[in-house]
């Protein structure tokens, strides 16, 4: 009967522990559920932060190419020209081109009048038994591929 009382006292503390480490642990992957939609809002909150930066980036691009009212304004009134807003095309040198760099290509489309080459390479291209056929040789003609 003592051994019968032990046996009793260890299966309640056993099962008081189960119990206990099953409530905790269901708080665990709730807090870790609720971490993970944290993080995916902290990602979407960083996307549309890179998004705004963009944005801004752009906005400041645009007023730097584009004359604030001061400027105009003290322009009229002193009568001076508009300013270039961007700068002129380089020219040939500039880009160090030179005539020698480009070559002439011949024209892919012939004219009218233009003569046509007659050779071998101008015909398209035919089947071997037409081309023994055409080229008057009598021996037979082997696949590679066969």
């Amino acid at each position: 009967m003592r051994q019968f009382s032990i046996l009793l006292v260890f299966v309640v503390a056993f099962g008081g522990a189960a119990v206990l480490y099953e409530q905790e642990s269901r708080k665990v992957k709730g807090v870790l559920s609720q971490i993970t939609d944290l993080q995916a809002k902290v990602g979407d909150m960083q996307a549309e932060i890179n998004r705004l930066n963009g944005e801004l980036e752009a906005v400041k691009l645009a007023e730097r190419r584009r004359p604030n009212l001061n400027s105009i304004a003290s322009r009229v009134l002193k009568n001076e020209p508009a300013a270039p807003v961007s700068r002129p095309a380089p020219t040939a040198q500039q880009r160090g081109l030179m005539a020698s760099d480009v070559t002439a290509a011949a024209p892919a489309i012939r004219g009218r009048g233009e003569p046509e080459e007659e050779g071998e390479w101008s015909k398209p291209t035919v089947d071997a038994e037409v081309y023994q056929s055409q080229s008057g040789s009598g021996e037979s003609v082997t696949d590679p591929y066969q």
